[in-house]
């Protein structure tokens, strides 16, 4: 399975057409000293004056707003000396030897099956080469390498740093690029009082329970260093900031809440997200439902008695969809990647339906159908995306009259993003903003979900990009 998953992903990745490679947002870290003197910066000033160029400076129509908390989420990550798998010579040629003969037996298997069985699917390729990656992994020496890495990851909780999406240099990068466009937007730093953090709790205790918020607590508060939270979802990690960073994310959000509801949009640029959490279990990197527990406290609020959430992140957000199913009051529509031809995503965690009872299927609508599911193809560009959010998104939440729209703001969904094969460009996300500013006007409340192409700065693009939709005329 681990070999099919790697040949998938290589797949998808040779599908970008701005693919990073070996230099991969998600694989290599970036390190900014503005915000934090122990990480110093990789981006040049030509990459900077890049982002400067593609985008006009205009009115603060858009408040950003940030918690230094989620700048020590995982911090470890970015660190020369964290806990990670080293790279040796004897993975590079396991590495090596895997991909040779992945590409041998994909071609056999693509030569037998069209040239010999005669046969219209490239399908026995695709299955010969996932059993030449294996083979040549285990020939050049990749048992021996597995061997070696669980004596390491025995003792951090089976993880690579490496690999991990979700870092502190998302937010480095992108605070950085906003420094530099300041006229457009402001950027607020927000240290929560601590009325502000037990408010945020009694949120977080209604959505989830407060056993599962101090059983968060506690496994934070006994870790020094990045540990998986739960044993079954190796992408969810946490280490002694996590609960604070969590509480504080979901401050920011209530902040953003706020803001919509007097007309101004704010952007909640927090970590860790939320989308994929459900009730009593964190996945996906996600361990408090930002966007669900937003629609509940909203739904507290004077004048609100109906309110939507747009669920723009490449993956299906099940764990709003889960939070929220058995409340008519909210309205949830998630556009992600669908399937692919399996009837699998790779890059979503397995599912276990007492934890995760939500699919991304079209026709799971929930209990009350106040859900919806729209799949888009890989390889998907604006043309299609624009057809699916003004034709179907926007139609089924608008239906309950909402008060407010909540977006979960994803943006894994741009082309050069490893993590989907959705082929956006930072200027479609100006065009949907613009779309759902025509909907529903100043009363949108924003908050980052995924998103992993930040290196090339396309994170820091679509941000602005999105949140200039509302500049003022």
């Amino acid at each position: 399975m681990k070999f099919s998953l790697v040949f998938i992903a290589l797949l998808n990745l040779s599908k970008k057409t701005q693919a990073f490679g070996l230099s991969s947002s998600a694989i290599f870290p970036i390190h900014h000293s503005r915000y934090k003197s122990t990480l110093k910066s990789s981006a040049t000033s030509n990459d900077v004056s890049n982002v400067q160029n593609n985008i006009e400076p205009r009115s603060r129509a858009v408040q950003i707003q940030y918690s230094p908390t989620s700048l020590k989420h995982l911090e470890a990550v970015e660190l020369k000396a964290d806990y990670s798998r080293p790279w040796t010579m004897a993975k590079t040629i396991a590495i090596s030897g895997a991909f040779v003969l992945g590409a041998l037996f994909f071609s056999l298997g693509s030569y037998a099956s069209t040239e010999i069985l005669k046969l219209d699917t490239d399908q026995p390729g695709i299955l010969t080469g996932g059993v030449g990656i294996g083979l040549g992994w285990y020939l050049f020496g990749g048992g021996q390498v597995m061997e070696d890495e669980k004596k390491i990851t025995d003792k951090n909780g089976g993880y690579d740093a490496k690999l991990v999406a979700d870092r502190p240099g998302r937010l480095y990068t992108v605070l950085e690029d906003l420094n530099k466009i300041n006229e457009q937007f402001e950027v607020i730093r927000k240290d929560h009082s601590q009325n502000a953090l037990d408010k945020a709790l009694k949120y977080i205790h209604l959505v989830h329970g407060e056993d599962y918020a101090m059983l968060l607590k506690a496994k934070c508060d006994e870790t020094d260093r990045p540990v998986r939270f739960n044993p079954f979802y190796a992408r969810t990690l946490i280490d002694q900031h996590s609960y604070d960073a969590a509480v504080n994310a979901f401050s920011d959000w209530m902040d953003s809440i706020d803001s919509a509801l007097k007309s101004k949009p704010c952007f909640a640029l927090s970590r860790p997200p939320g989308h994929h959490a459900c009730r009593q279990k964190g996945m996906g990197g996600c361990l408090f439902n930002n966007a669900a527990i937003s629609a509940f406290y909203a739904l507290d609020q004077q004048g609100v008695k109906n309110v939507a959430i747009l669920d723009i992140d490449a993956h299906h957000g099940n764990g709003i969809a889960h939070c929220v199913q058995e409340d008519s009051r909210i309205r949830y529509c998630s556009i992600h990647e669908g399937k692919d031809k399996d009837g699998q995503n790779a890059f979503i965690e397995q599912r276990i339906p007492e934890d995760n009872p939500r699919t991304q299927d079209t026709n799971d609508v929930g209990p009350l159908k106040n859900l919806k599911n729209i799949n888009l193809k890989s390889g998907t560009s604006w043309e299609g995306y624009q057809q699916a959010l003004v034709t179907e998104a926007i139609p089924f939440l608008k239906e309950n009259n909402p008060d407010l729209l909540i977006v979960s703001a994803g943006f894994d969904a741009l082309t050069s993003d490893w993590s989907s094969g959705l082929m956006l460009e930072p200027c479609d996300y100006r065009s949907i903003g613009e779309e759902l500013k025509k909907s529903f006007g100043n009363k949108v409340a924003f908050g980052l979900e995924g998103g992993y192409s930040f290196q090339n700065h396309a994170l820091s693009e679509a941000i602005i990009a999105f949140c200039g939709a509302w500049d003022s005329e």
